[in-house]
């Protein structure tokens, strides 16, 4: 059996499981299997897929235990999705919780100290960034039904998938699926060294679900957006801020990062001796100013902090709330003598 296949099946009910997230195509009816004649195990996953894939709506509870030789972690898991690409989830996990999830365009989560949400990149995105090289060779897995029968009082088809090539690491994985409607029931899965248990108790398809529900909240979350322009004049009529430029440096692209606190703008420019960073953020200036240095220069008849790392020097400077820094490859002098060209 193709184990891409079979790995995009897994993974919809794996991560539906774990995670919640999972894209639900069109509504269709899923045929029963008709007769006594056993299925195979190819089939059952294939029935699996179908199941999770015509719904709507998909929501459920499963409890996820990852185990080991030292240590037990137990989590519940409460998910919500819907077509085609919504979905929200809640991790109780050590008395902490956890919830994420994604509106479609921007994805966010939440935990007990820390936030984050962002945009998600777009196909046209996804694609520039795809390596145009052929995949890696596929390797095969085989399923199997190992068995029918009883979990929890309800028929089940037990299913066992393993690699074909006794080299692979995937390890093996065992689905226990539900005869008279494909729904997944538990998972079981080793690695070699961790064993990851699902049951899940509870499973809904097509169920009502407000698309607030996968909105970020946002009383605890700061959306960050981000907006690239090929053209000065079309970043500089998008934000408030005053931005400098490099007239010594042909300008190739810039970003505008938003913030509910803030905004930050990434000029880059093409020089002779390499790609000249610029720059300028309010709100979110104390990104900038976390830089730890006892190095100060002047720019412009004002005191800099500069920074080397890594081949790379940038100095930076905060006049009236607003932050600017200058980042070049080379050295603190030469980012000094950039800054002083704005």
């Amino acid at each position: 059996m193709d184990q891409s296949l079979l790995s995009r099946r897994l993974a919809a009910v794996a991560v539906v499981l774990v995670l919640g997230v999972v894209a639900a195509g069109a509504a269709a009816g899923v045929p029963g299997m008709a007769g006594t004649e056993q299925p195979s195990g190819d089939e059952i996953l294939e029935q699996v897929e179908t199941r999770y894939d015509a719904a709507e709506t998909v929501v459920g509870t499963a409890t996820v235990t990852v185990s080991n030789e030292t240590d037990t972690t137990t989590a519940t898991v409460e998910y919500a999705t819907k077509a085609p690409d919504k979905v929200a989830y809640t991790v109780s996990k050590n008395g902490d919780t956890y919830e994420a999830g994604s509106n479609g365009s921007v994805a966010w989560a939440v935990g007990p100290d820390d936030a984050y949400a962002r945009d998600l990149p777009t196909e046209g995105e996804l694609e520039e960034y795809r390596q145009p090289t052929e995949p890696a060779p596929e390797t095969n897995v085989t399923a199997t039904l190992v068995e029918t029968t009883e979990l929890d009082g309800e028929s089940v088809y037990v299913v066992e998938t393993t690699p074909t090539d006794p080299s692979a690491t995937d390890g093996t994985a065992t689905l226990w699926v539900a005869t008279d409607d494909s729904r997944v029931l538990k998972m079981q899965a080793t690695d070699g060294t961790n064993e990851t248990v699902v049951r899940v108790t509870e499973t809904q398809f097509d169920v009502s679900i407000h698309n607030s529900t996968f909105e970020p909240p946002t009383d605890r979350v700061s959306v960050t957006t981000t907006e690239t322009y090929e053209r000065f004049a079309a970043v500089q009529s998008a934000t408030e801020l005053s931005l400098p430029r490099y007239d010594s440096g042909e300008f190739s692209n810039a970003t505008l990062v938003s913030r509910a606190d803030g905004q930050a703008v990434f000029q880059q420019y093409d020089t002779a001796t390499g790609t000249i960073s610029v720059i300028t953020a309010d709100g979110a200036a104390q990104y900038l100013d976390q830089l730890e240095s006892n190095t100060t220069v002047t720019v412009d008849g004002q005191t800099a902090t500069a920074v080397t790392r890594d081949g790379r020097a940038t100095v930076v400077w905060t006049t009236d709330g607003t932050t600017t820094a200058v980042a070049v490859t080379g050295t603190i002098e030469d980012a000094q003598t950039a800054a002083n060209g704005l």
